[in-house]
Protein backbone atom coordinates (compact mmCIF):
# COMPACT_ATOMS: atom_id res chain seq x y z
CA UNK A 1 0.00 0.00 0.00
CA UNK A 2 1.31 3.39 -0.93
CA UNK A 3 0.26 5.97 1.97
CA UNK A 4 1.05 8.86 -0.81
CA UNK A 5 -1.85 8.23 -3.42
CA UNK A 6 -4.65 9.00 -2.14
CA UNK A 7 -8.21 7.12 -1.98
CA UNK A 8 -10.60 10.28 -1.94
CA UNK A 9 -10.11 13.84 -3.67
CA UNK A 10 -12.68 16.21 -3.98
CA UNK A 11 -11.83 19.22 -5.46
CA UNK A 12 -14.12 22.96 -4.96
CA UNK A 13 -17.51 20.44 -4.59
CA UNK A 14 -20.66 22.52 -5.24
CA UNK A 15 -24.30 21.37 -5.04
CA UNK A 16 -27.15 23.36 -5.74
CA UNK A 17 -31.00 23.14 -5.16
CA UNK A 18 -34.00 24.90 -5.47
CA UNK A 19 -36.01 25.75 -2.43
CA UNK A 20 -39.64 24.21 -3.84
CA UNK A 21 -40.10 20.96 -5.73
CA UNK A 22 -41.61 22.39 -8.43
CA UNK A 23 -38.71 25.32 -8.74
CA UNK A 24 -36.48 22.18 -8.95
CA UNK A 25 -38.41 20.37 -11.67
CA UNK A 26 -38.85 23.72 -13.89
CA UNK A 27 -34.82 24.53 -13.70
CA UNK A 28 -33.91 20.56 -14.21
CA UNK A 29 -36.27 20.56 -17.44
CA UNK A 30 -35.05 24.08 -18.30
CA UNK A 31 -31.44 22.64 -17.99
CA UNK A 32 -32.01 19.31 -20.11
CA UNK A 33 -33.31 21.34 -22.83
CA UNK A 34 -30.31 23.78 -22.81
CA UNK A 35 -27.96 20.95 -22.68
CA UNK A 36 -29.95 19.46 -26.35
CA UNK A 37 -29.35 22.44 -27.79
CA UNK A 38 -25.78 22.78 -26.93
CA UNK A 39 -26.12 25.84 -24.14
CA UNK A 40 -25.69 24.27 -21.08
CA UNK A 41 -26.87 26.16 -18.23
CA UNK A 42 -23.57 28.08 -16.07
CA UNK A 43 -23.68 25.78 -12.94
CA UNK A 44 -21.78 28.41 -11.01
CA UNK A 45 -24.66 30.94 -10.71
CA UNK A 46 -27.48 30.84 -8.36
CA UNK A 47 -30.92 31.56 -10.11
CA UNK A 48 -33.96 32.55 -8.42
CA UNK A 49 -35.13 30.50 -4.96
CA UNK A 50 -31.67 28.47 -5.29
CA UNK A 51 -29.51 28.17 -2.53
CA UNK A 52 -26.13 26.27 -2.35
CA UNK A 53 -26.40 23.12 0.15
CA UNK A 54 -22.55 22.36 -0.19
CA UNK A 55 -19.98 25.21 -1.92
CA UNK A 56 -16.54 24.81 -2.91
CA UNK A 57 -15.46 21.98 -0.58
CA UNK A 58 -12.13 20.10 -1.26
CA UNK A 59 -9.78 17.97 0.61
CA UNK A 60 -8.05 14.82 0.25
CA UNK A 61 -7.97 11.89 2.09
CA UNK A 62 -4.96 8.59 1.78
CA UNK A 63 -5.86 4.66 2.66
CA UNK A 64 -6.05 3.96 6.15
CA UNK A 65 -7.05 7.29 7.28
CA UNK A 66 -10.80 8.67 8.71
CA UNK A 67 -12.03 12.17 8.06
CA UNK A 68 -15.29 12.77 10.30
CA UNK A 69 -17.41 15.29 9.01
CA UNK A 70 -19.58 17.67 11.55
CA UNK A 71 -22.28 20.02 11.02
CA UNK A 72 -25.70 21.66 12.43
CA UNK A 73 -28.67 19.69 10.82
CA UNK A 74 -28.91 21.50 7.36
CA UNK A 75 -25.35 22.20 7.28
CA UNK A 76 -24.84 20.15 4.33
CA UNK A 77 -22.88 16.96 5.22
CA UNK A 78 -25.45 14.26 4.01
CA UNK A 79 -25.39 16.17 1.01
CA UNK A 80 -21.79 16.18 0.54
CA UNK A 81 -21.38 12.67 1.50
CA UNK A 82 -24.52 11.85 -1.45
CA UNK A 83 -22.01 13.71 -4.06
CA UNK A 84 -18.65 11.39 -3.02
CA UNK A 85 -21.35 8.53 -3.51
CA UNK A 86 -22.23 9.60 -6.85
CA UNK A 87 -26.21 9.70 -5.57
CA UNK A 88 -25.86 13.72 -6.73
CA UNK A 89 -23.44 15.16 -9.51
CA UNK A 90 -22.24 18.26 -8.33
CA UNK A 91 -22.95 21.55 -10.20
CA UNK A 92 -19.16 22.77 -9.89
CA UNK A 93 -16.12 20.84 -9.12
CA UNK A 94 -15.13 17.19 -9.10
CA UNK A 95 -15.05 13.84 -6.93
CA UNK A 96 -12.04 10.95 -7.73
CA UNK A 97 -12.23 7.38 -5.63
CA UNK A 98 -9.71 4.66 -6.20
CA UNK A 99 -11.11 1.46 -5.46
CA UNK A 100 -14.55 -0.08 -4.21
CA UNK A 101 -16.50 2.07 -2.17
CA UNK A 102 -19.09 1.09 0.54
CA UNK A 103 -21.43 2.97 1.46
CA UNK A 104 -23.97 3.30 4.40
CA UNK A 105 -25.96 6.67 3.73
CA UNK A 106 -29.49 6.23 5.07
CA UNK A 107 -31.17 3.16 6.99
CA UNK A 108 -32.72 0.92 4.15
CA UNK A 109 -31.20 3.06 1.54
CA UNK A 110 -30.54 0.39 -1.88
CA UNK A 111 -32.97 -2.48 -0.41
CA UNK A 112 -35.75 -3.83 -2.27
CA UNK A 113 -38.67 -3.91 0.17
CA UNK A 114 -39.90 -7.47 -0.99
CA UNK A 115 -36.80 -9.20 -1.33
CA UNK A 116 -35.40 -10.74 0.96
CA UNK A 117 -32.25 -9.79 3.90
CA UNK A 118 -30.22 -13.03 2.05
CA UNK A 119 -31.78 -11.52 -1.41
CA UNK A 120 -30.50 -7.92 -0.66
CA UNK A 121 -26.95 -9.55 -0.25
CA UNK A 122 -26.63 -11.04 -3.36
CA UNK A 123 -27.99 -7.66 -4.85
CA UNK A 124 -25.89 -5.15 -3.01
CA UNK A 125 -22.87 -7.32 -3.28
CA UNK A 126 -23.20 -7.03 -7.03
CA UNK A 127 -23.63 -3.46 -7.35
CA UNK A 128 -20.32 -2.95 -4.97
CA UNK A 129 -18.45 -5.83 -7.63
CA UNK A 130 -18.44 -8.35 -5.94
CA UNK A 131 -18.90 -12.12 -7.80
CA UNK A 132 -21.45 -14.54 -6.53
CA UNK A 133 -18.64 -16.92 -5.06
CA UNK A 134 -17.24 -14.03 -3.06
CA UNK A 135 -20.77 -13.14 -2.01
CA UNK A 136 -21.11 -16.78 -1.08
CA UNK A 137 -18.02 -16.78 1.06
CA UNK A 138 -19.26 -13.89 2.38
CA UNK A 139 -22.60 -14.74 3.58
CA UNK A 140 -22.22 -16.55 6.54
CA UNK A 141 -20.15 -13.63 7.86
CA UNK A 142 -22.97 -10.84 7.17
CA UNK A 143 -25.47 -13.19 8.75
CA UNK A 144 -23.45 -13.48 12.00
CA UNK A 145 -22.64 -9.92 12.06
CA UNK A 146 -26.09 -8.58 11.76
CA UNK A 147 -27.27 -10.82 14.02
CA UNK A 148 -30.33 -11.83 11.93
CA UNK A 149 -29.91 -15.57 12.43
CA UNK A 150 -33.47 -17.25 10.40
CA UNK A 151 -34.65 -13.70 10.01
CA UNK A 152 -31.90 -13.21 7.23
CA UNK A 153 -35.24 -14.99 4.62
CA UNK A 154 -37.51 -12.80 6.17
CA UNK A 155 -38.31 -9.59 3.46
CA UNK A 156 -36.70 -6.85 4.14
CA UNK A 157 -40.08 -4.54 4.65
CA UNK A 158 -40.57 -6.04 7.55
CA UNK A 159 -37.16 -5.36 8.94
CA UNK A 160 -37.27 -2.71 12.41
CA UNK A 161 -34.64 0.63 11.68
CA UNK A 162 -32.15 -1.23 13.34
CA UNK A 163 -32.58 -4.98 11.66
CA UNK A 164 -31.82 -2.53 8.30
CA UNK A 165 -28.52 -0.95 9.28
CA UNK A 166 -27.53 -4.15 10.48
CA UNK A 167 -27.50 -5.72 7.36
CA UNK A 168 -26.69 -2.39 5.51
CA UNK A 169 -23.03 -2.20 7.64
CA UNK A 170 -22.62 -5.71 7.63
CA UNK A 171 -22.64 -5.31 3.36
CA UNK A 172 -20.90 -2.42 3.48
CA UNK A 173 -17.95 -3.25 5.69
CA UNK A 174 -17.31 -7.35 4.79
CA UNK A 175 -17.11 -5.86 1.11
CA UNK A 176 -13.50 -5.00 2.28
CA UNK A 177 -14.33 -1.87 0.12
CA UNK A 178 -11.19 0.14 -0.38
CA UNK A 179 -13.57 3.41 0.78
CA UNK A 180 -16.37 3.70 3.35
CA UNK A 181 -18.98 6.14 3.36
CA UNK A 182 -20.96 6.24 6.64
CA UNK A 183 -24.01 8.73 7.27
CA UNK A 184 -25.35 9.00 10.93
CA UNK A 185 -27.10 5.49 11.32
CA UNK A 186 -24.92 3.30 13.73
CA UNK A 187 -26.65 5.61 16.44
CA UNK A 188 -29.99 3.56 15.71
CA UNK A 189 -28.27 0.01 16.71
CA UNK A 190 -27.78 -0.92 20.63
CA UNK A 191 -24.98 -0.28 22.54
CA UNK A 192 -23.75 -3.82 21.61
CA UNK A 193 -23.98 -3.57 18.03
CA UNK A 194 -22.29 -0.09 17.84
CA UNK A 195 -19.36 -0.90 19.89
CA UNK A 196 -19.08 -4.29 17.24
CA UNK A 197 -19.55 -1.82 14.38
CA UNK A 198 -16.90 0.23 15.42
CA UNK A 199 -14.42 -2.53 16.22
CA UNK A 200 -14.64 -3.17 12.26
CA UNK A 201 -14.38 0.18 11.48
CA UNK A 202 -10.79 0.18 13.20
CA UNK A 203 -9.84 -3.27 12.17
CA UNK A 204 -10.88 -1.60 8.28
CA UNK A 205 -8.86 0.96 8.55
CA UNK A 206 -6.04 -0.42 10.07
CA UNK A 207 -6.31 -2.38 6.78
CA UNK A 208 -6.20 0.36 4.28
CA UNK A 209 -9.62 0.95 3.98
CA UNK A 210 -10.59 5.12 3.73
CA UNK A 211 -13.14 6.32 5.35
CA UNK A 212 -15.29 9.23 5.95
CA UNK A 213 -17.56 9.37 8.81
CA UNK A 214 -20.65 11.85 9.13
CA UNK A 215 -22.07 12.54 13.10
CA UNK A 216 -23.18 14.34 15.63
CA UNK A 217 -21.53 12.24 18.15
CA UNK A 218 -18.11 13.91 19.01
CA UNK A 219 -17.25 10.31 20.93
CA UNK A 220 -17.53 8.52 17.45
CA UNK A 221 -15.43 11.53 15.82
CA UNK A 222 -12.50 11.15 18.53
CA UNK A 223 -12.16 7.45 18.56
CA UNK A 224 -12.65 6.96 14.79
CA UNK A 225 -10.87 9.62 13.10
CA UNK A 226 -7.71 11.15 12.14
CA UNK A 227 -9.01 14.33 11.07
CA UNK A 228 -11.82 16.40 10.54
CA UNK A 229 -13.75 18.85 8.70
CA UNK A 230 -16.76 21.21 9.98
CA UNK A 231 -19.35 22.40 7.63
CA UNK A 232 -21.97 24.97 8.13
CA UNK A 233 -24.39 26.31 5.92
CA UNK A 234 -22.64 24.37 3.26
CA UNK A 235 -19.50 25.68 3.59
CA UNK A 236 -16.64 24.41 4.92
CA UNK A 237 -15.62 26.72 7.84
CA UNK A 238 -12.89 24.52 9.81
CA UNK A 239 -10.28 21.49 8.42
CA UNK A 240 -8.40 19.96 11.00
CA UNK A 241 -7.69 18.14 13.80
CA UNK A 242 -10.85 16.78 15.18
CA UNK A 243 -9.98 18.40 18.11
CA UNK A 244 -10.79 21.74 16.31
CA UNK A 245 -13.46 20.33 14.50
CA UNK A 246 -15.52 19.19 17.27
CA UNK A 247 -14.65 22.60 19.41
CA UNK A 248 -16.44 24.04 16.20
CA UNK A 249 -19.10 22.10 16.13
CA UNK A 250 -19.95 22.13 19.76
CA UNK A 251 -20.01 26.15 19.99
CA UNK A 252 -22.40 26.42 17.02
CA UNK A 253 -24.75 23.98 18.45
CA UNK A 254 -24.19 26.29 21.76
CA UNK A 255 -25.03 29.48 19.53
CA UNK A 256 -28.26 28.18 17.86
CA UNK A 257 -29.51 26.78 21.22
CA UNK A 258 -29.39 30.71 22.85
CA UNK A 259 -30.97 31.65 19.33
CA UNK A 260 -33.46 29.74 19.41
CA UNK A 261 -34.02 29.69 23.27
CA UNK A 262 -34.12 33.71 22.78
CA UNK A 263 -36.84 33.29 20.14
CA UNK A 264 -38.92 30.97 22.25
CA UNK A 265 -38.76 33.48 25.30
CA UNK A 266 -39.42 36.45 23.17
CA UNK A 267 -42.34 35.06 21.98
CA UNK A 268 -43.76 34.18 24.90
CA UNK A 269 -43.24 37.82 25.79
CA UNK A 270 -45.14 39.26 23.18
CA UNK A 271 -48.11 37.00 24.71
CA UNK A 272 -48.05 37.82 27.88
CA UNK A 273 -49.06 40.39 30.09
CA UNK A 274 -47.21 43.90 30.49
CA UNK A 275 -44.42 43.73 33.25
CA UNK A 276 -46.65 46.70 34.75
CA UNK A 277 -49.21 43.76 35.24
CA UNK A 278 -47.41 40.60 36.25
CA UNK A 279 -49.69 37.52 36.57
CA UNK A 280 -49.89 36.45 40.03
CA UNK A 281 -50.38 33.03 39.49
CA UNK A 282 -47.02 30.41 38.12
CA UNK A 283 -47.32 29.38 35.07
CA UNK A 284 -45.76 32.14 33.53
CA UNK A 285 -42.28 32.99 32.01
CA UNK A 286 -42.44 35.91 34.69
CA UNK A 287 -44.57 37.20 37.90
CA UNK A 288 -45.30 37.89 41.02
CA UNK A 289 -46.94 40.20 43.31
CA UNK A 290 -46.06 43.44 41.15
CA UNK A 291 -44.06 44.95 44.00
CA UNK A 292 -40.83 45.27 42.15
CA UNK A 293 -40.27 44.79 38.30
CA UNK A 294 -37.17 43.08 36.70
CA UNK A 295 -36.59 45.23 34.20
CA UNK A 296 -33.58 43.78 32.32
CA UNK A 297 -30.65 41.31 33.09
CA UNK A 298 -27.54 41.60 31.48
CA UNK A 299 -24.56 39.30 30.72
CA UNK A 300 -21.43 41.86 30.88
CA UNK A 301 -17.45 41.22 30.71
CA UNK A 302 -15.61 41.44 33.57
CA UNK A 303 -13.23 43.69 31.67
CA UNK A 304 -14.36 46.04 29.69
CA UNK A 305 -18.25 46.15 30.86
CA UNK A 306 -19.41 45.68 27.69
CA UNK A 307 -22.66 43.25 27.13
CA UNK A 308 -21.65 40.14 25.47
CA UNK A 309 -23.51 36.73 24.82
CA UNK A 310 -20.31 34.41 24.72
CA UNK A 311 -17.08 33.91 26.93
CA UNK A 312 -14.31 32.00 27.22
CA UNK A 313 -14.16 29.13 29.04
CA UNK A 314 -12.59 30.12 32.74
CA UNK A 315 -13.46 34.22 31.96
CA UNK A 316 -15.18 36.27 34.70
CA UNK A 317 -18.20 38.30 33.85
CA UNK A 318 -20.70 40.48 35.70
CA UNK A 319 -24.50 39.48 35.80
CA UNK A 320 -26.47 43.31 35.61
CA UNK A 321 -29.62 43.21 36.99
CA UNK A 322 -32.48 46.32 36.66
CA UNK A 323 -35.13 46.70 39.15
CA UNK A 324 -37.73 48.76 39.69
CA UNK A 325 -39.09 48.69 43.29
CA UNK A 326 -42.98 49.74 43.20
CA UNK A 327 -43.30 49.04 47.14
CA UNK A 328 -41.09 49.24 49.82
CA UNK A 329 -39.78 45.72 50.29
CA UNK A 330 -38.83 44.18 53.65
CA UNK A 331 -35.83 41.64 54.04
CA UNK A 332 -35.86 40.74 50.18
CA UNK A 333 -33.58 38.06 48.97
CA UNK A 334 -31.89 38.82 45.39
CA UNK A 335 -31.94 34.79 44.17
CA UNK A 336 -30.94 33.51 40.51
CA UNK A 337 -30.22 30.12 39.04
CA UNK A 338 -28.46 29.64 35.53
CA UNK A 339 -29.89 26.14 33.69
CA UNK A 340 -27.63 24.33 31.51
CA UNK A 341 -29.04 22.43 28.23
CA UNK A 342 -29.50 19.10 30.29
CA UNK A 343 -30.30 20.34 33.62
CA UNK A 344 -32.03 22.82 35.41
CA UNK A 345 -29.97 25.02 38.76
CA UNK A 346 -27.23 23.85 38.20
CA UNK A 347 -25.79 27.38 39.60
CA UNK A 348 -27.21 28.96 42.58
CA UNK A 349 -26.67 32.86 43.62
CA UNK A 350 -28.40 33.80 46.32
CA UNK A 351 -27.69 36.93 48.07
CA UNK A 352 -28.83 35.67 51.92
CA UNK A 353 -26.47 32.29 51.23
CA UNK A 354 -23.86 34.95 50.73
CA UNK A 355 -24.05 37.35 53.30
CA UNK A 356 -25.33 40.00 51.99
CA UNK A 357 -28.12 41.14 53.38
CA UNK A 358 -31.08 44.34 53.30
CA UNK A 359 -33.48 45.18 56.08
CA UNK A 360 -35.66 47.08 53.78
CA UNK A 361 -35.26 48.49 49.92
CA UNK A 362 -37.19 51.79 49.32
CA UNK A 363 -39.54 52.48 45.97
CA UNK A 364 -36.50 53.53 43.18
CA UNK A 365 -34.79 52.86 40.27
CA UNK A 366 -31.53 50.08 40.94
CA UNK A 367 -28.91 48.20 39.27
CA UNK A 368 -27.51 45.04 41.03
CA UNK A 369 -24.54 43.74 39.60
CA UNK A 370 -22.89 40.23 40.32
CA UNK A 371 -19.17 39.67 39.58
CA UNK A 372 -18.09 35.95 38.97
CA UNK A 373 -14.32 35.64 39.44
CA UNK A 374 -13.90 32.14 38.90
CA UNK A 375 -16.56 30.58 36.26
CA UNK A 376 -15.98 27.04 35.86
CA UNK A 377 -18.74 26.10 33.78
CA UNK A 378 -17.99 23.51 30.65
CA UNK A 379 -18.58 24.61 27.72
CA UNK A 380 -21.97 25.03 26.22
CA UNK A 381 -25.48 26.89 26.65
CA UNK A 382 -26.42 28.58 29.63
CA UNK A 383 -30.09 30.00 30.42
CA UNK A 384 -30.40 32.72 33.69
CA UNK A 385 -33.90 32.69 35.73
CA UNK A 386 -33.64 35.26 38.46
CA UNK A 387 -36.28 36.42 40.84
CA UNK A 388 -37.11 39.01 44.07
CA UNK A 389 -38.44 36.75 47.12
CA UNK A 390 -39.29 37.97 50.90
CA UNK A 391 -36.90 36.39 53.72
CA UNK A 392 -39.57 35.28 55.83
CA UNK A 393 -42.77 34.23 52.94
CA UNK A 394 -42.82 31.60 50.63
CA UNK A 395 -44.04 33.59 47.34
CA UNK A 396 -41.83 35.69 44.84
CA UNK A 397 -42.32 39.50 44.57
CA UNK A 398 -41.04 39.24 40.55
CA UNK A 399 -39.44 36.35 39.03
CA UNK A 400 -38.15 36.00 35.42
CA UNK A 401 -37.44 32.76 33.94
CA UNK A 402 -35.02 32.87 31.00
CA UNK A 403 -34.20 36.60 31.78
CA UNK A 404 -30.94 35.76 29.61
CA UNK A 405 -28.70 33.80 28.08
CA UNK A 406 -25.08 32.94 27.16
CA UNK A 407 -22.50 30.51 25.69
CA UNK A 408 -19.41 29.47 27.34
CA UNK A 409 -16.60 29.12 24.52
CA UNK A 410 -14.32 25.95 24.08
CA UNK A 411 -10.95 26.94 25.32
CA UNK A 412 -8.52 26.17 22.12
CA UNK A 413 -5.27 25.66 24.37
CA UNK A 414 -6.54 22.36 25.56
CA UNK A 415 -9.38 19.76 25.18
CA UNK A 416 -12.41 18.97 26.81
CA UNK A 417 -14.06 16.29 25.42
CA UNK A 418 -16.53 14.95 28.20
CA UNK A 419 -19.91 12.97 28.77
CA UNK A 420 -22.14 16.56 27.22
CA UNK A 421 -24.47 16.73 29.78
CA UNK A 422 -21.65 17.20 32.42
CA UNK A 423 -21.80 20.82 33.11
CA UNK A 424 -19.12 22.02 35.54
CA UNK A 425 -15.48 21.30 35.10
CA UNK A 426 -13.22 20.67 38.33
CA UNK A 427 -9.83 21.30 37.44
CA UNK A 428 -7.64 18.69 39.87
CA UNK A 429 -3.69 17.16 40.46
CA UNK A 430 -3.47 13.74 38.87
CA UNK A 431 -0.89 10.92 40.87
CA UNK A 432 -0.42 8.20 39.51
CA UNK A 433 1.39 6.09 41.53
CA UNK A 434 2.55 1.93 40.85
CA UNK A 435 1.50 -0.06 44.60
Amino acid sequence: MNNQLWSIKAESLSKKFGLTLRQSMRYGLRDVASSLFGQPTPTEVLRDGEFWAVRDISFELRPGEALGIMGVNGSGKTTLLRILNGVYAPDAGRVSMRGRVGALIAVGAGFAPMLSGRENVYVNGSLLGLSTKEIDGLMDEVIAFSELGNLIDLPVKNYSSGMHVRLGFAIAAFSRPDVLLMDEVLAVGDLNFQKKCYDHILELKRNGTAIILVSHSPGSIWAVCDRGLFVDKGELRVAGSTEDVIRAYEDQNARNAVRSDRQLIDATNAHASAPEALPSEYGHSRGGTGDALIQSVRVLSASTGEQITELDFGEPFVLEYRYRVVKNLLRPVFRSSIDAAHYRFIVSIDSYEQGFVWDSVAPGEYVLRQTVQEQTLRPGAYRINTSIVPRNAGMHICYWLGAASFVVRHPSDHFMYSNDKAVVFFPCDFDLQRR
